[in-house]
């Protein structure tokens, strides 16, 4: 596999920066508490990994983050000029009826990878995809197909934060160890769960 990444310029110094931040939820099990009090500060070209148990809170840490999730109290100041590109560790941004062709190119040919433009073909075969699969529904591919596929989405799109919710489930040795690379690379902040 061949992994790059985008990345945006702009942003100031301030990612971000929560006070006193507090999340719980309620459920049939009772009161479940995120976070309590938590303050933090994030700036450009921090890397930040978000490690716990399932069901710790880690992906509604980062949605807090990210605008996704309110908090219930606290407060939160967002940098300015931030143009984020994040993988959902649910891949919900995958259409299940496109094709990988669809997903990266729509109705053209032409992908835009790190300041050109590539044919989605060439884009695909980087990602380990078969032609076979480059017109076949995403519906049919396994889940570590479908993470390199949104994988390929997400690196495609200029960002100054790159936020990845568990994308390396599912995947093989030889994809890890390049994400592993391209992320080192990466010039912007990195938020990692």
């Amino acid at each position: 596999a061949k992994l790059g990444t985008t990345t945006a310029e702009g942003g100031g110094k301030l990612v971000f920066e929560l006070e006193n931040v507090s999340k719980a939820f309620t459920g049939a099990e009772g009161t479940k508490a995120i976070l309590i009090g938590f303050s933090t500060r994030i700036l450009r070209g921090d890397r930040i990994g978000v490690i716990g148990r399932n069901g710790a809170g880690k992906s509604t840490l980062v949605g807090i983050l990210t605008g996704a999730v309110e908090p219930d109290s606290g407060t939160i100041r967002r940098g300015t000029n931030l143009i984020p590109a994040t993988f959902d560790q649910m891949r919900a941004t995958l259409d299940l009826d496109s094709t990988p062709w669809e997903t990266l190119a729509g109705g053209g040919d032409q992908v835009q990878v790190q300041q050109e433009r590539k044919h989605v073909a060439s884009y695909l075969r980087d990602f380990l995809f078969e032609d076979r699969q480059f017109r076949a529904k995403v519906s049919t591919l396994s889940g570590g197909e479908r993470n390199r596929l949104l994988l390929a989405k997400v690196l495609a799109q200029p960002s100054n934060l790159l936020v990845l919710d568990e994308p390396t489930n599912d995947l093989d040795v030889e994809t890890l160890a390049l994400l592993e690379e391209v992320l080192a690379d990466y010039d912007g902040t990195l938020l990692l769960v």
